[in-house]
C-alpha cells in the first residue's frame, strides 16, 4: 500500500527540516504545504524540498483545513495510486514509530480511518491549554455524535483512499475541518480506529497556532449551530402552546368529546384534550421550522426521504409529548406550561438523538 505523509506546516520551527529528514531517510513519501508562512521561512521549505519532499505552497495563510484539502487535491491528481495518507503536524507533537504505527493499524484494518490519540500518559505534563481544548470538544463530540474519541484534535490521523474524494468535500478551512472529519465518520460508514501514541509538547507548545478560543468556536460550530435552533423553535413553540392552550382551545374539552362520541378518562380522551391539541398544534409548526433550519444550516443536507422520516419523528415525539403532558399534568395537578417544559427537555436528547442517527444519517453508497 502507498503511504503519503501530508504535514500542512505554518511558520514552522527548525525542528521541522530534522523530522522531514528523517522521514525521508526512513523511506517515507511526504508531500508538505507552505500556508502562507512568508519569505523568512523560504529556507526552510527549500532544505525539505532538497532532501525529496513536495513542497506545496500558498501565498497567503489559508488555514489548516485548506492546507490538508491542497495536499489531498495534489495527491487525487498526481499520485493516483496511493492508498493512505497520514496526516501530521510540522510542530514535533508526532513521532515516526507513531505514524508508522498509524501504518500497521491501517493493514490491520483496511479502509479504516484510523486516529492517533494523545494524553492517556497521565506521567507527561500536559499544556493547560491543549488539557482544556480537548477535554472540552471530547465531551461536548461525545453528546453532539455518540462516537467515544479520546483525543478529538489530534492532527495524526490515516485517511484510506476511498474517503480522499470525502476530504475535498468537507467544509472549513481552519482548525474546524479536523472537527468536520470527525463529525462525517458516521456517514461515511468507515471502521474507525483510534490508537494510543505519545504525548509530546516542545516547549510547552509554543509552536501551537491553535487558539483555544477561537478556535473551540470554530471547532464546535455545528454543535452550537443545533442548539441554538433547537432553542429557537423551543421558544417558538412554547409561545405557541401558550396561545392555543389559553385562547383558541381553552373551552375545546366538552365539545370535543361531544364531537368525538369519546368520554371517560383514558389515553384517547387525554390526547383529544384541550391542552394535548395545544400541545400538537405548537408542535406541528415549530417542527415544521426545525426541521428547515437543520437541515440547511446546521446538518446541511435533507432529502425526501429524510423529510419523511423527520415527518414520523415529528409525529412520534409529538404523540408521546402530548400524551405525557396531559397525563402529567393529571397526576401532578401542576400547570401545563411546567408540566410541557420537564417533558420537552426530556423528549429534545430523543429527539436529538433520532435525528442524528436515523433523519439526517446518509447511509454509505
Amino acid at each position: 500500500m502507498k503511504t503519503i505523509i501530508l504535514i500542512p506546516a505554518y511558520k514552522p520551527e527548525e525542528s521541522f527540516a530534522d523530522f522531514s529528514q528523517r522521514l525521508v531517510e526512513r523511506g517515507h513519501r511526504v508531500v508538505a504545504v507552505n500556508d502562507g508562512s512568508g519569505p523568512e521561512f523560504d529556507d526552510v521549505f527549500k532544505r525539505v524540498a532538497a532532501m525529496g519532499v513536495t513542497v506545496l505552497r500558498h501565498d497567503v495563510n489559508k488555514g489548516k483545513g485548506r492546507a490538508l484539502k491542497t495536499g489531498f487535491e495534489y495527491i487525487t491528481e498526481h499520485e493516483p495510486d496511493t492508498g493512505l495518507v497520514v496526516t501530521a503536524d510540522c510542530d514535533g507533537q508526532h513521532t515516526i514509530p507513531d505514524i508508522e504505527r498509524i501504518i500497521a493499524t491501517e493493514e490491520e484494518h483496511p479502509d479504516a480511518f484510523v486516529i492517533g490519540g494523545r494524553f492517556r500518559d497521565k506521567s507527561v505534563k500536559v499544556p493547560l491549554r491543549s488539557r482544556l481544548g480537548n477535554g472540552i470538544t471530547r465531551i461536548l463530540f461525545r453528546v453532539a455524535t455518540g462516537i467515544k474519541i479520546h483525543d478529538t484534535q489530534t492532527g495524526l490521523r490515516g485517511i484510506p483512499a476511498s474517503l480522499f474524494g470525502e476530504m475535498l468535500k468537507i467544509k472549513g478551512e481552519r482548525y474546524e475541518y479536523e472537527m468536520n472529519m470527525l463529525l462525517y465518520l458516521r456517514d461515511w460508514g468507515n471502521e474507525y480506529v483510534e490508537i494510543p501514541v505519545e504525548t509530546v509538547y516542545i516547549n510547552e507548545n509554543a509552536g501551537s497556532h491553535y487558539s483555544p478560543f477561537k478556535d473551540s468556536l470554530r471547532i464546535l460550530a455545528q454543535i452550537i449551530k443545533f442548539t441554538a435552533s433547537s432553542m429557537f423553535c423551543f421558544l417558538i413553540d412554547y409561545i405557541l402552546f401558550i396561545v392555543f392552550s389559553t385562547w383558541v382551545f381553552a373551552k375545546g374539552d366538552t365539545n370535543l368529546a361531544t364531537l368525538t362520541g369519546v368520554s371517560g378518562t383514558g389515553i384517547f380522551v387525554t390526547l383529544l384534550s384541550s391542552l394535548s391539541l395545544s400541545y400538537i398544534c405548537a408542535r406541528v409548526i415549530s417542527a415544521t421550522l426545525n426541521y428547515t433550519l437543520n437541515r440547511r444550516l446546521v446538518f446541511k443536507k435533507g432529502t425526501k426521504s429524510s423529510a419523511l422520516k423527520y415527518l414520523i419523528l415529528t409525529i412520534a415525539i409529538m404523540l408521546v409529548g402530548a400524551l405525557l403532558t396531559g397525563l402529567f399534568i393529571k397526576w401532578s395537578g401542576w400547570p401545563g406550561f411546567v408540566c410541557k417544559i420537564i417533558v420537552d427537555f426530556f423528549l429534545f436528547f430523543v429527539n436529538y438523538f433520532f435525528q442524528r442517527e436515523w433523519v439526517f444519517r446518509k447511509k454509505k453508497s
